[in-house]
């Protein structure tokens, strides 16, 4: 039994320190519960698995950005602009998107108007209670 005991406790220990070396790893906040919980349901609605497993391997400020925050961008970019339809925060260079802390995602996007592309960086604030977005706040690049 101790034997046991002694094998389940290091198999134990080796899991959470892979979770903490991923963690220091990714050099990125953790979620919170609310908001893995807001990324899983928002993953689990998409077409096929192949989506929803490229989206679980994204890194965090990734699924902040396209399952928290890309949703309230368009809705209070359309407020400025009807025409806009399309909304892609963050880009394919590294550090466009910065996850600060598990309430405050910065970084870089680019919308669509009926007049075209138009970039943008952008604050968006999300609690970690709720896993919501609090505050959506856009600035154009002229």
């Amino acid at each position: 039994m101790r034997r046991t005991i002694s094998k389940a406790a290091t198999l134990g220990l080796l899991i959470v320190g892979a979770i903490i070396a991923q963690a220091a790893q990714s050099n990125e906040p953790a979620l919170s519960s609310a908001q893995t919980a807001a990324v899983a349901r928002q993953i689990a609605t998409l077409r096929s698995p192949a989506e929803r497993h490229m989206a679980e391997g994204w890194s965090n400020s990734k699924k902040v950005a396209e399952m928290i925050c890309r949703p309230a961008a368009l809705i209070v970019l359309k407020k400025q602009d009807k025409t806009i339809d399309r909304v892609f925060l963050g880009t394919e260079m590294h550090g466009s998107l910065t996850l600060e802390s598990n309430s405050r995602l910065t970084g870089n996007g680019e919308f669509r108007t009926s007049k075209g592309w138009q970039d943008f960086t952008f604050t968006c604030d999300v609690s970690p209670e709720t896993g919501k977005v609090t505050a959506f706040q856009p600035v154009l690049k002229r």
